[in-house]
């Protein structure tokens, strides 16, 4: 699946996925392919995980207003800010 973090700025990061775990703001939640649309909001400041088909992880720091849309083979974060941690 695609995986895009965009910011007000600019679009932080597209890659390919095989699992995005996210901060929900009532727990935290894993997304797979062919996952149920979903649309929620994500905690204020949080972390999102993407696990790549290669096998790396990448972590992402997001902050302020965040939502997460997953519809189709597809998955948009929008956060205020966000930051590919090292």
């Amino acid at each position: 699946m695609k995986v895009s973090i965009v910011t007000p700025k600019s679009t932080l990061l597209t890659c390919e996925a095989r699992q995005v775990l996210v901060p929900g703001e009532k727990a935290p939640f894993a997304m797979l392919e062919r996952h149920q649309a979903i649309i929620s909001t994500l905690v204020p400041e949080g972390v999102v995980r993407i696990d790549t088909p290669g096998g790396e992880s990448l972590r992402v720091r997001i902050a302020g207003s965040c939502i997460v849309e997953h519809h189709g083979e597809e998955v948009s974060i929008l956060a205020d800010t966000a930051e590919i941690e090292q």
